[in-house]
Protein backbone atom coordinates (compact mmCIF):
# COMPACT_ATOMS: atom_id res chain seq x y z
CA UNK A 1 0.00 0.00 0.00
CA UNK A 2 1.74 3.42 -0.75
CA UNK A 3 1.82 6.27 0.91
CA UNK A 4 -1.14 7.94 -0.93
CA UNK A 5 -3.34 6.60 1.43
CA UNK A 6 -1.33 8.32 4.29
CA UNK A 7 -1.60 11.71 2.17
CA UNK A 8 -5.43 11.22 1.80
CA UNK A 9 -5.93 10.77 5.88
CA UNK A 10 -3.69 13.82 6.24
CA UNK A 11 -6.09 15.62 4.36
CA UNK A 12 -9.01 13.83 6.76
CA UNK A 13 -7.37 13.73 9.62
CA UNK A 14 -9.36 15.59 12.80
CA UNK A 15 -12.58 16.34 11.03
CA UNK A 16 -15.62 15.44 12.22
CA UNK A 17 -17.86 11.99 12.53
CA UNK A 18 -20.60 13.42 10.50
CA UNK A 19 -20.80 15.47 6.91
CA UNK A 20 -21.60 19.25 7.72
CA UNK A 21 -25.74 19.72 7.92
CA UNK A 22 -26.92 16.22 7.44
CA UNK A 23 -25.77 14.02 10.15
CA UNK A 24 -24.45 11.56 7.33
CA UNK A 25 -21.05 9.38 8.46
CA UNK A 26 -17.99 10.58 7.94
CA UNK A 27 -16.70 8.11 4.90
CA UNK A 28 -14.05 9.89 4.16
CA UNK A 29 -11.33 7.85 5.46
CA UNK A 30 -12.91 4.78 5.14
CA UNK A 31 -13.58 5.14 1.09
CA UNK A 32 -9.81 6.53 0.91
CA UNK A 33 -9.01 2.92 2.47
CA UNK A 34 -11.42 0.96 0.23
CA UNK A 35 -9.98 3.13 -3.17
CA UNK A 36 -6.13 1.85 -2.30
CA UNK A 37 -7.44 -1.45 -2.04
CA UNK A 38 -9.09 -1.26 -5.33
CA UNK A 39 -5.95 -0.18 -6.63
CA UNK A 40 -7.05 3.32 -7.38
CA UNK A 41 -4.46 4.74 -5.24
CA UNK A 42 -4.22 7.34 -8.04
CA UNK A 43 -7.22 9.33 -7.40
CA UNK A 44 -7.48 8.92 -3.44
CA UNK A 45 -5.82 12.16 -2.54
CA UNK A 46 -7.66 14.45 -4.89
CA UNK A 47 -10.80 12.25 -3.73
CA UNK A 48 -9.94 12.85 -0.29
CA UNK A 49 -9.59 16.91 -1.70
CA UNK A 50 -13.20 17.12 -2.30
CA UNK A 51 -14.62 14.94 0.04
CA UNK A 52 -12.98 17.07 3.16
CA UNK A 53 -14.80 20.35 1.93
CA UNK A 54 -18.06 18.43 3.52
CA UNK A 55 -17.08 18.46 7.00
CA UNK A 56 -16.48 20.09 9.87
CA UNK A 57 -13.51 19.81 12.07
CA UNK A 58 -13.83 18.05 15.63
CA UNK A 59 -14.67 20.39 18.35
CA UNK A 60 -12.05 20.38 20.71
CA UNK A 61 -12.55 18.19 24.08
CA UNK A 62 -14.15 19.62 27.20
CA UNK A 63 -14.73 16.67 29.85
CA UNK A 64 -12.42 13.72 29.69
CA UNK A 65 -13.23 10.14 29.41
CA UNK A 66 -11.28 8.25 31.64
CA UNK A 67 -10.58 4.83 32.46
CA UNK A 68 -12.63 5.29 35.46
CA UNK A 69 -15.68 7.24 33.86
CA UNK A 70 -15.70 5.76 30.66
CA UNK A 71 -18.97 3.79 31.02
CA UNK A 72 -20.76 6.64 31.44
CA UNK A 73 -19.82 8.61 28.38
CA UNK A 74 -20.25 5.14 26.28
CA UNK A 75 -23.27 5.94 24.23
CA UNK A 76 -22.97 9.97 24.56
CA UNK A 77 -22.87 11.75 21.01
CA UNK A 78 -22.41 14.92 22.25
CA UNK A 79 -19.11 13.59 23.78
CA UNK A 80 -17.37 12.55 20.70
CA UNK A 81 -14.30 14.80 21.06
CA UNK A 82 -13.87 13.85 24.66
CA UNK A 83 -13.72 10.36 23.41
CA UNK A 84 -11.28 11.15 20.30
CA UNK A 85 -8.85 12.41 22.82
CA UNK A 86 -9.26 9.29 25.42
CA UNK A 87 -8.41 7.00 22.42
CA UNK A 88 -5.44 9.24 21.58
CA UNK A 89 -3.90 9.06 24.83
CA UNK A 90 -4.60 5.58 25.02
CA UNK A 91 -3.03 4.54 21.43
CA UNK A 92 -0.12 7.21 22.87
CA UNK A 93 0.94 5.18 25.96
CA UNK A 94 -0.02 1.80 24.42
CA UNK A 95 0.55 -0.34 20.98
CA UNK A 96 -2.18 -0.10 18.95
CA UNK A 97 -3.22 -3.95 18.78
CA UNK A 98 -3.17 -3.88 23.06
CA UNK A 99 -5.85 -0.87 22.59
CA UNK A 100 -7.97 -2.97 20.64
CA UNK A 101 -8.08 -5.68 22.08
CA UNK A 102 -9.15 -4.40 25.51
CA UNK A 103 -12.04 -1.95 24.06
CA UNK A 104 -13.29 -4.69 21.26
CA UNK A 105 -14.89 -6.81 23.79
CA UNK A 106 -16.70 -3.45 25.30
CA UNK A 107 -17.79 -2.63 21.82
CA UNK A 108 -18.59 -5.43 20.21
CA UNK A 109 -22.19 -5.79 21.41
CA UNK A 110 -22.72 -2.59 19.85
CA UNK A 111 -21.68 -3.53 16.60
CA UNK A 112 -25.43 -1.99 15.58
CA UNK A 113 -23.90 1.45 16.84
CA UNK A 114 -24.24 4.39 14.09
CA UNK A 115 -25.79 2.15 11.28
CA UNK A 116 -22.57 -0.44 11.86
CA UNK A 117 -20.02 2.35 10.94
CA UNK A 118 -17.85 1.90 14.10
CA UNK A 119 -17.59 -1.78 13.38
CA UNK A 120 -16.74 -0.53 10.07
CA UNK A 121 -14.54 2.25 10.04
CA UNK A 122 -12.56 0.22 12.98
CA UNK A 123 -12.15 -3.00 10.32
CA UNK A 124 -10.88 -0.32 7.43
CA UNK A 125 -8.03 0.99 9.85
CA UNK A 126 -7.09 -2.24 11.17
CA UNK A 127 -6.35 -3.40 7.34
CA UNK A 128 -4.55 -0.22 6.76
CA UNK A 129 -2.35 -0.77 9.78
CA UNK A 130 -1.92 -4.01 8.88
CA UNK A 131 -0.11 -3.27 5.89
CA UNK A 132 1.60 -0.63 7.38
CA UNK A 133 2.02 1.58 10.94
CA UNK A 134 1.88 5.00 10.65
CA UNK A 135 0.96 7.66 13.13
CA UNK A 136 -1.69 8.83 10.86
CA UNK A 137 -2.98 5.40 10.96
CA UNK A 138 -3.03 5.12 14.05
CA UNK A 139 -4.62 8.42 14.82
CA UNK A 140 -7.44 7.54 12.46
CA UNK A 141 -7.88 3.91 14.31
CA UNK A 142 -8.30 5.82 17.60
CA UNK A 143 -10.78 8.15 15.59
CA UNK A 144 -12.76 4.97 14.81
CA UNK A 145 -12.68 3.52 18.35
CA UNK A 146 -14.00 7.21 19.84
CA UNK A 147 -16.84 6.98 16.95
CA UNK A 148 -17.83 3.52 17.98
CA UNK A 149 -18.03 4.51 21.63
CA UNK A 150 -19.83 7.65 21.57
CA UNK A 151 -22.51 6.54 19.27
CA UNK A 152 -22.60 3.21 21.41
CA UNK A 153 -26.02 1.40 21.13
CA UNK A 154 -27.17 -1.93 21.91
CA UNK A 155 -30.07 -4.34 19.91
CA UNK A 156 -32.53 -6.09 22.46
CA UNK A 157 -31.20 -9.65 23.71
CA UNK A 158 -27.96 -11.65 23.44
CA UNK A 159 -28.07 -13.12 20.19
CA UNK A 160 -27.83 -17.62 20.20
CA UNK A 161 -27.27 -19.49 17.96
CA UNK A 162 -30.38 -21.69 19.03
CA UNK A 163 -32.26 -22.28 15.25
CA UNK A 164 -32.03 -24.61 12.57
CA UNK A 165 -31.70 -21.92 9.74
CA UNK A 166 -28.99 -20.72 7.73
CA UNK A 167 -28.98 -17.37 7.42
CA UNK A 168 -30.98 -16.59 3.98
CA UNK A 169 -33.33 -18.82 5.94
CA UNK A 170 -33.57 -16.88 8.99
CA UNK A 171 -33.77 -13.48 7.48
CA UNK A 172 -36.78 -14.24 5.79
CA UNK A 173 -38.16 -15.14 9.48
CA UNK A 174 -37.30 -11.83 10.46
CA UNK A 175 -40.10 -9.97 11.07
CA UNK A 176 -40.60 -6.86 8.20
CA UNK A 177 -42.52 -4.70 11.48
CA UNK A 178 -42.03 -1.08 9.33
CA UNK A 179 -44.02 -2.95 6.09
CA UNK A 180 -44.99 -0.05 4.28
CA UNK A 181 -44.56 2.67 6.25
CA UNK A 182 -42.81 6.05 5.95
CA UNK A 183 -39.02 5.35 7.34
CA UNK A 184 -38.14 9.13 8.08
CA UNK A 185 -35.40 9.99 10.52
CA UNK A 186 -31.81 8.80 10.93
CA UNK A 187 -31.23 4.55 10.36
CA UNK A 188 -28.47 5.18 13.24
CA UNK A 189 -32.07 5.31 15.50
CA UNK A 190 -35.15 3.39 13.50
CA UNK A 191 -33.30 0.33 13.33
CA UNK A 192 -33.86 0.39 17.58
CA UNK A 193 -37.05 -0.03 17.20
CA UNK A 194 -37.21 -3.72 17.20
CA UNK A 195 -37.49 -2.91 21.14
CA UNK A 196 -40.58 -2.04 20.44
CA UNK A 197 -41.04 -6.06 19.19
CA UNK A 198 -38.53 -7.41 21.42
CA UNK A 199 -39.57 -10.76 21.54
CA UNK A 200 -41.10 -11.54 18.46
CA UNK A 201 -37.40 -10.11 16.77
CA UNK A 202 -34.94 -11.82 19.58
CA UNK A 203 -37.38 -15.10 18.27
CA UNK A 204 -36.17 -14.89 14.90
CA UNK A 205 -32.67 -13.74 15.47
CA UNK A 206 -31.96 -17.35 17.55
CA UNK A 207 -33.74 -19.30 14.45
CA UNK A 208 -30.07 -19.22 12.79
CA UNK A 209 -28.28 -22.07 13.68
CA UNK A 210 -24.63 -22.30 15.00
CA UNK A 211 -22.31 -21.97 12.49
CA UNK A 212 -19.36 -24.80 12.34
CA UNK A 213 -17.59 -21.93 9.99
CA UNK A 214 -17.17 -18.35 10.97
CA UNK A 215 -15.79 -17.60 7.54
CA UNK A 216 -18.30 -19.22 5.94
CA UNK A 217 -20.92 -18.12 7.81
CA UNK A 218 -19.95 -14.69 6.91
CA UNK A 219 -20.15 -15.84 3.23
CA UNK A 220 -23.46 -16.82 3.80
CA UNK A 221 -24.74 -13.46 5.29
CA UNK A 222 -23.14 -11.15 2.63
CA UNK A 223 -24.75 -13.30 -0.07
CA UNK A 224 -27.83 -13.15 1.66
CA UNK A 225 -27.32 -9.31 2.33
CA UNK A 226 -26.59 -8.94 -1.43
CA UNK A 227 -29.52 -11.05 -2.74
CA UNK A 228 -32.06 -8.89 -0.12
CA UNK A 229 -29.95 -5.31 -1.53
CA UNK A 230 -31.23 -5.98 -4.80
CA UNK A 231 -34.78 -7.03 -4.20
CA UNK A 232 -35.05 -3.80 -2.15
CA UNK A 233 -33.16 -1.83 -4.15
CA UNK A 234 -36.00 -0.30 -5.87
CA UNK A 235 -36.89 1.05 -1.75
CA UNK A 236 -33.97 1.51 0.36
CA UNK A 237 -30.45 0.44 -1.20
CA UNK A 238 -28.61 3.26 0.52
CA UNK A 239 -29.65 1.18 4.16
CA UNK A 240 -29.59 -2.41 2.43
CA UNK A 241 -26.12 -2.47 1.05
CA UNK A 242 -25.08 -2.46 4.73
CA UNK A 243 -26.15 -5.68 4.88
CA UNK A 244 -22.99 -6.46 3.22
CA UNK A 245 -20.44 -4.22 4.02
CA UNK A 246 -21.51 -4.71 7.90
CA UNK A 247 -20.32 -8.28 8.23
CA UNK A 248 -17.60 -7.68 5.38
CA UNK A 249 -15.78 -5.34 7.46
CA UNK A 250 -16.32 -8.46 10.69
CA UNK A 251 -13.86 -10.44 8.65
CA UNK A 252 -11.19 -7.93 8.64
CA UNK A 253 -11.22 -7.84 11.94
CA UNK A 254 -11.56 -11.62 12.91
CA UNK A 255 -7.67 -12.21 12.04
CA UNK A 256 -7.58 -9.57 15.18
CA UNK A 257 -9.70 -10.87 17.52
CA UNK A 258 -9.66 -14.50 19.80
CA UNK A 259 -10.76 -17.65 18.63
CA UNK A 260 -13.14 -17.79 21.25
CA UNK A 261 -14.75 -14.41 20.61
CA UNK A 262 -15.50 -15.40 16.65
CA UNK A 263 -18.59 -16.76 17.10
CA UNK A 264 -20.23 -14.20 19.66
CA UNK A 265 -18.58 -11.27 17.22
CA UNK A 266 -20.79 -12.95 14.81
CA UNK A 267 -24.06 -13.06 16.44
CA UNK A 268 -23.82 -9.87 16.87
CA UNK A 269 -23.12 -8.83 13.32
CA UNK A 270 -26.07 -11.24 12.76
CA UNK A 271 -28.34 -9.20 15.31
CA UNK A 272 -27.70 -6.11 13.51
CA UNK A 273 -28.20 -7.36 9.81
CA UNK A 274 -31.60 -8.44 11.10
CA UNK A 275 -32.28 -5.17 13.03
CA UNK A 276 -32.22 -3.69 9.10
CA UNK A 277 -33.78 -5.95 7.74
CA UNK A 278 -36.90 -5.89 10.32
CA UNK A 279 -37.06 -2.34 9.54
CA UNK A 280 -36.49 -1.83 6.16
CA UNK A 281 -36.87 -5.06 4.23
CA UNK A 282 -40.43 -4.98 3.08
CA UNK A 283 -40.52 -8.00 1.21
CA UNK A 284 -40.55 -11.43 3.34
CA UNK A 285 -38.51 -13.17 0.67
CA UNK A 286 -34.80 -12.37 -0.93
CA UNK A 287 -35.44 -13.62 -4.60
CA UNK A 288 -34.13 -11.16 -7.48
CA UNK A 289 -34.10 -11.56 -11.45
CA UNK A 290 -30.13 -12.36 -12.18
CA UNK A 291 -28.16 -11.08 -14.68
CA UNK A 292 -25.16 -11.63 -16.25
CA UNK A 293 -22.62 -9.43 -14.18
CA UNK A 294 -20.47 -6.51 -15.42
CA UNK A 295 -16.73 -6.49 -15.02
CA UNK A 296 -15.19 -5.78 -12.08
CA UNK A 297 -13.34 -3.55 -13.74
CA UNK A 298 -16.16 -1.56 -15.06
CA UNK A 299 -17.96 -1.57 -11.41
CA UNK A 300 -14.62 -0.12 -9.83
CA UNK A 301 -14.94 2.86 -12.57
CA UNK A 302 -18.49 3.37 -12.41
CA UNK A 303 -18.35 3.79 -8.73
CA UNK A 304 -15.50 6.21 -8.64
CA UNK A 305 -17.24 7.95 -11.68
CA UNK A 306 -20.13 8.24 -8.92
CA UNK A 307 -18.00 10.09 -6.51
CA UNK A 308 -19.56 8.58 -3.67
CA UNK A 309 -17.80 6.87 -0.28
CA UNK A 310 -20.73 4.22 0.05
CA UNK A 311 -20.21 3.23 -4.27
CA UNK A 312 -16.30 2.94 -3.59
CA UNK A 313 -17.00 0.81 -0.22
CA UNK A 314 -19.90 -1.21 -1.56
CA UNK A 315 -17.66 -2.03 -4.53
CA UNK A 316 -15.35 -2.82 -2.50
CA UNK A 317 -16.85 -5.19 -0.03
CA UNK A 318 -18.34 -6.92 -2.43
CA UNK A 319 -15.19 -7.22 -5.24
CA UNK A 320 -14.12 -9.10 -1.97
CA UNK A 321 -16.61 -11.36 -1.20
CA UNK A 322 -17.38 -12.33 -4.68
CA UNK A 323 -13.08 -13.36 -4.85
CA UNK A 324 -14.06 -15.90 -1.87
CA UNK A 325 -17.39 -16.90 -3.25
CA UNK A 326 -17.79 -16.21 -6.66
CA UNK A 327 -21.26 -15.76 -6.80
CA UNK A 328 -22.43 -12.91 -9.48
CA UNK A 329 -24.59 -11.64 -7.16
CA UNK A 330 -22.16 -9.48 -5.25
CA UNK A 331 -21.32 -7.93 -8.37
CA UNK A 332 -24.63 -7.08 -9.58
CA UNK A 333 -25.41 -5.30 -6.33
CA UNK A 334 -22.70 -3.14 -6.48
CA UNK A 335 -23.25 -2.30 -10.16
CA UNK A 336 -26.55 -1.37 -9.57
CA UNK A 337 -25.78 1.02 -6.73
CA UNK A 338 -23.24 2.65 -9.12
CA UNK A 339 -25.64 2.89 -11.52
CA UNK A 340 -28.46 4.18 -9.82
CA UNK A 341 -26.62 6.99 -8.29
CA UNK A 342 -24.98 7.73 -11.83
CA UNK A 343 -28.12 8.07 -12.93
CA UNK A 344 -29.54 10.59 -10.42
CA UNK A 345 -26.70 12.86 -10.38
CA UNK A 346 -28.62 15.77 -11.35
CA UNK A 347 -31.79 15.24 -9.33
CA UNK A 348 -32.88 16.91 -6.04
CA UNK A 349 -32.54 15.58 -2.52
CA UNK A 350 -35.95 15.57 -2.19
CA UNK A 351 -36.06 12.89 -5.28
CA UNK A 352 -32.63 11.15 -3.69
CA UNK A 353 -34.56 10.47 -0.77
CA UNK A 354 -38.05 9.24 -2.62
CA UNK A 355 -35.64 6.89 -4.55
CA UNK A 356 -33.82 5.48 -0.71
CA UNK A 357 -30.35 7.11 -2.20
CA UNK A 358 -30.49 9.22 0.12
CA UNK A 359 -31.77 9.50 4.14
CA UNK A 360 -35.17 11.00 4.74
CA UNK A 361 -35.42 13.41 7.77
Amino acid sequence: MTNRLDEALERLCGTSTEVSGGGDPNHGPMAAEALVRLGRDDVVVSWADRYRRKLDMMPASTLPVTVGTWREALGQISRIADWTAFFRAQLDEAPWRTVFADWIRQLLRGAISAGQHGLIRTAHAIRALEEEETQLRVEELGAALAYWAAYYRELPGIPRFAGSLDFEEALGEVPRLKRGQLKSGMPRELFLNVTDSQSEFTAAVDRAIKPESVDAALSTLTEAGARMYLSGATRHPLVLLHTVTGPAALRLLLPHLPISLHKTALAYVWQAIAAITAMYANGSDVNHDEHAPPSQSEIIERSIATDDPHAIKFAEACIREFSLKPNPVYLEAAHDWATRLFQARKWSDAQLAEAGLAVRF
